[in-house]
């Protein structure tokens, strides 16, 4: 035998266990297995309380400790089950973060594009120019020009007074987009709960222009498709270029609602025509900017793309030693809150790792056990030819394999979890969480980064114990 196969062999029989499959772990493992066969029923029946998913996971838990039980060394059992448990609780933390971000991430490209061109100073007449050249990059799926403006939302009645008793006026974001060229965006109409993009409709001497609706600001309110509602930007906080001081006002008709799937959003915005926010946000035909959504939104190759073409914006004016006029940016460099829920992310996933950490130090117990337990006949290989390096080799195996063990057990086991809060539909405040349910992603880099700590943190407690291992003489060992 090699001594590649020599180690392997060796770390095997560390670790698997000798004799029979203790009674009860065997009446735990029929018992798990008549559960989870229950629980699949009920979920096949569509059955999604939370009884069933608990009995679900439990019974998996069951069947896990009763095959850790059948296969491996007593003393291993705790340290591969603390490592499984560790993995899985950073998995779910990590796939519910991952699903935030991913809610939050889709509502931002739907609304505002993955990357946007502004000018610099308010003179942006050129928009239409500007999107075009933007959309010859092959690299661009669409462009569209959009207004961006803060007002005051009111309920009125068909003659313009406002509706006593309801909550307002409330302060709004107020968007104005083309229709015809937001069209070519994928996904909007997702965005809508009722109407279309055909609801925009611009100014009319015969009807009112059109607003959509966030669902929760319609509901906060109690508009309805239908209803009127005055729409007032002030000058305080309207960007004018002249001395005008006069709030400027106009009345809307809902003809749409809006839901998409952030509740921040959806209490808090309005979609209206280009030309329409035009005239009661700036007065005159000017755009805030142009938004952009890329062929490839990858999350590494957005803000490079983003830059190059602000860049390719500026060229020919940068080489006629004038300043540039354009500035472009993606929604990861403007999103306030896709950082924030990163930063939340990390944090979390370091104090989850804790447990990795404290599992992995029942391991250097079991290896010292392990030792002791294997001393004399650690001694009758190092006597028959056995080297130090195969025996460190051996003992360094046992605890990478035990990390390997317990991050495949964890995966599993999370992925589990994650299925289940995806079945079960987590219920939450969206006044306080910003979403109304809990939402999960499974990521393979979420998987990597549990399993790669679980595997490194098991090699390095392992290392010490390995070490001695290798450099104890045989006649010690055997004495």
């Amino acid at each position: 035998m090699g001594p590649r196969g020599f180690v392997g062999s060796y770390a095997g029989r560390l670790i698997r266990r000798r004799g029979p499959t203790p009674r009860w772990a065997s009446l735990l493992g029929r018992i798990g297995f008549a559960v989870l066969l229950a629980a699949v029923l009920a979920l096949l029946l569509g059955q999604r309380g939370p009884i069933v998913i608990a009995s679900l996971w439990l019974a998996s838990l069951a069947l896990l400790v009763t095959l850790l039980v059948a296969r491996l060394r007593a003393l291993l059992v705790v340290s591969v089950l603390g490592l499984a448990l560790g993995v899985a609780s950073m998995f779910v933390v990590l796939g519910v973060g991952s699903g935030i971000e991913a809610v939050l991430v889709g509502s931002l490209a739907r609304l505002n594009g993955h990357a946007m061109v502004n000018k610099y100073g308010l003179d942006f007449f050129e928009y239409e120019d500007v999107a075009r050249q933007l959309e010859a990059d092959a690299r661009v799926h669409a462009a569209s020009p959009f207004v961006f403006g803060v007002g005051a939302l009111v309920l009125v009645d068909p003659d313009g007074e406002p509706l006593a008793g309801e909550q307002s006026p409330v302060v709004v974001t107020i968007k104005g987009v083309d229709p015809q060229r937001l069209a070519r965006f994928s996904a909007v109409d997702e965005l809508f709960a009722v109407g279309g993009l055909d609801s925009l409709r611009p100014a009319d001497p015969r009807v009112r222009p059109g607003i959509a609706l966030g669902v929760r600001l319609a509901r906060r309110i109690g508009a309805e498709p239908g209803s009127i509602v005055r729409v007032v930007v002030p000058a305080e906080i309207r960007q004018q270029r002249d001395d005008d001081a006069r709030p400027r006002h106009a009345e809307f008709e809902v003809l749409a609602l809006l839901d998409t799937g952030f509740a921040e959003f959806d209490a808090t915005f309005a979609l209206v025509h280009l030309r329409a926010a035009q005239a009661v946000v700036f007065g005159e035909a000017r755009a805030t900017g142009v938004e952009i959504e890329l062929r490839e939104p990858r999350l590494g190759a957005v803000i490079p793309v983003a830059r190059e073409l602000g860049d390719r914006l500026n060229q020919p004016i940068v080489s006629q030693g004038k300043p540039p006029l354009y500035r472009s940016a993606s929604w990861l460099e403007r999103s306030a809150t896709l950082t924030s829920i990163r930063q939340t992310k990390a944090l979390l996933v370091v104090i989850v790792g804790l447990i990795v950490v404290v599992a992995s130090s029942s391991l250097i117990g079991a290896l010292l056990l392990l030792v002791r337990r294997e001393r004399r006949h650690i001694g009758v290989l190092a006597a028959l030819g056995a080297r130090p390096r195969q025996l460190f080799a051996a003992f360094e195996l046992v605890g990478v394999l035990v990390g390997a063990l317990g991050s495949a057990l964890g995966l599993a086991l999370g992925s589990l979890s994650l299925l289940a809060l995806s079945l079960l539909r987590f219920d939450l405040d969206p006044d306080i969480y910003m979403i109304d349910h809990l939402p999960v992603a499974f990521v393979v880099t979420d998987m990597l980064v549990p399993t790669g700590l679980a595997i490194v943190v098991c090699a390095v407690v392992s290392g010490p114990i390995a070490r001695q291992v290798g450099k104890t003489r045989p006649l010690e060992l055997l004495g």
